[in-house]
């Protein structure tokens, strides 16, 4: 029997003792990096709008489906990875789990609606700006890792579309997502709900069988 990519993200999950919410019309935010949208994984070379941003929800027979998949990105690019905004080095968000956004607007000159980091998240500084997280310091705190839309730049080039934050390449992908996070049951019972979000290595996903 053949594992689905919502299966092998819900299993590494599982691994990992992370939350996972099955309910009715509840949603769970996931970026893999470095992966495709069939789940394969690729290189995750730098500068590449080469992640993943995931809703999955729970169906009546209770499997995860894929409700949607956009590229994205976890990672600064070039542009802020060599003009950081903190003298330490740009932030790269730590994988993991966290509960920490709220619908908001982000941007200033073209703000948008986003979801806008409201709790503790963890970043490793890239003050050796080598474009990793091995070995770099790790900081817990608010840093502005919103979740918001990469201007629509080509593929191969993230530019300033992200300083750290968790960024879906197309606009209108971007606002598509809004709008499915948003019919979440939580959300519409209290516009104040603060979303989680988990953030999962491509290369650290359970093998298809």
């Amino acid at each position: 029997m053949t594992t689905t990519f919502a299966e092998r993200i819900i299993q590494y999950m599982e691994q990992q003792n992370y939350e996972i919410w099955r309910g009715k019309l509840e949603k769970n935010i996931i970026y893999v990096e470095g992966a495709d949208t069939d789940g394969t994984e690729n290189d995750d070379r730098p500068n590449y709008f080469n992640d993943l941003r995931i809703i999955i929800a729970f169906n009546d027979k209770f499997q995860p489906v894929i409700e949607g998949i956009w590229i994205a990105s976890t990672e600064p690019g070039y542009y802020y990875t060599d003009n950081p905004m903190n003298p330490k080095g740009a932030a790269r968000i730590g994988f993991g789990q966290y509960i920490a956004w709220q619908v908001g607007l982000h941007g200033y000159s073209n703000p948008h609606e986003s979801l806008i980091q409201v709790g503790e998240v963890k970043v490793h500084r890239d003050y050796d700006r080598n474009m990793k997280r091995t070995g770099d310091r790790i900081e817990w705190g608010y840093f502005g890792i919103n979740q918001h839309w990469g201007y629509g730049y080509p593929i191969n080039d993230i530019r300033d579309a992200s300083a750290g934050c968790l960024v879906g390449r197309l606009c209108e992908e971007h606002i598509d997502f809004m709008y499915r996070i948003k019919s979440d049951r939580r959300y519409r019972f209290d516009e104040r709900f603060v979303y989680p979000t988990t953030i999962i290595p491509g290369d650290r996903l359970p093998t298809i069988h």
